[in-house]
C-alpha cells in the first residue's frame, strides 16, 4: 500500500512538473510569434501572468492530488482556505484594486511604455510624464523634472494620452522636383514646424511622407497631430502658409498678381 501510494506521489510530481514546462513553452511561442512584434511591453507583463496563472493551477492541482493518494480529508481545508482568502481580500483591498485596474489598462491598451501620459488620481493630484513600465499593480513613470514616480494603478482616476494624438490636419501637396526626394520632404517639414510654432502649437507632431511621384513632379502628404485639437490651426491656415514660403523659395508659381496690387 505505501509503493503504491509512493508510486502515485512519484507520478503526481512528474506529470505536474511536464504539464508545467509544456504550458510554459506553448506561452512563450503564443505570444513571441503573434504579439510580441506590435506590443512588447504590454505582451512581456501579460506573458509573466499566464505563467504565474499556470503555475498556480498546475501547483494547487498535484497539491490536491497528493492529499488525495494519502487519503487526506480536505474538507476542513477548504473551508480554512476560504476563510483565510476572504480575510486577505478584506485587509487587501487597495492591493487587489491596484491590480484588477492594471489589468484592465493592459486589457484595454489604455497607453503603453514610452507614450506621454498625464494621470489624474482620486485625490486631485495630476502626474505627468512618460510610462518607463507598466505592471499589474503600478505604473513608473519619468516625470519632466526626471524624476522617477511610481503611481498605484487603482489610485488613477483619468489618463490622458499625449501621445496618441488625433489627426486634425491632412492634405497632400503636388511639387515639380526640385532636386533629391528626401531633402524636398525635410523642407517641407521644417516649413511646416515654423509656422506650426509660430502659432503656438509647440507640442503638434509634424509628419511628411512622400505620396505619390512621377518625372514630372512628386505628391507629399502632410499630417499635423496634436493633443489639443480644438485650438490646432485649421487645415486651410496651414496650407495657405506652407504655400506661400514654397512659393517665395521658388518651388510654385507665384500666381497672378491680386486686383489692386502694384
Amino acid at each position: 500500500m505505501l509503493a503504491s501510494r509512493l508510486q502515485w506521489t512519484v507520478l503526481i510530481i512528474a506529470v505536474a512538473i511536464v504539464v508545467w514546462r509544456v504550458a510554459l513553452a506553448l506561452i512563450a511561442r503564443l505570444f513571441a510569434r503573434r504579439f510580441v512584434s506590435a506590443h512588447v511591453p504590454r505582451v512581456a507583463t501579460f506573458s509573466t501572468l499566464s505563467k504565474s496563472l499556470v503555475a498556480a493551477i498546475v501547483l494547487v492541482s498535484a497539491a490536491l492530488a497528493f492529499l488525495s493518494v494519502w487519503d487526506v480529508d480536505v474538507t476542513p481545508a477548504v473551508w480554512s482556505a476560504g476563510f483565510v482568502t476572504a480575510a486577505l481580500a478584506f485587509g487587501s483591498q487597495n492591493l487587489v484594486r491596484d491590480i484588477v485596474t492594471g489589468f484592465f489598462f493592459l486589457f484595454e491598451d489604455q497607453y503603453d511604455v514610452g507614450d506621454r501620459v498625464e494621470l489624474v488620481t482620486g485625490g486631485g493630484q495630476i502626474v505627468t510624464g512618460t510610462v518607463v513600465a507598466m505592471e499589474l499593480r503600478t505604473t513608473r513613470l519619468v516625470d519632466p523634472s526626471g524624476r522617477f514616480v511610481i503611481v498605484p494603478n487603482g489610485n488613477v482616476a483619468l489618463v490622458t494620452n499625449a501621445s496618441r494624438m488625433p489627426t486634425v490636419v491632412g492634405f497632400t501637396l503636388q511639387l515639380p522636383w526640385k532636386g533629391d526626394v528626401v531633402d524636398m520632404r525635410e523642407r517641407i517639414e521644417k516649413n511646416a514646424r515654423e509656422i506650426v510654432q509660430k502659432a503656438g502649437k509647440s507640442d503638434a507632431r509634424i509628419g511628411v511622407v512622400l505620396y505619390e511621384s512621377s518625372p514630372e513632379d512628386a505628391r507629399f502628404r502632410i499630417e499635423l497631430r496634436s493633443a489639443n485639437a480644438d485650438a490646432d490651426l485649421e487645415q486651410s491656415h496651414l496650407r495657405e502658409r506652407l504655400t506661400q514660403r514654397l512659393q517665395a523659395d521658388g518651388w510654385l508659381p507665384a500666381g497672378p498678381p491680386r486686383e489692386g496690387a502694384s
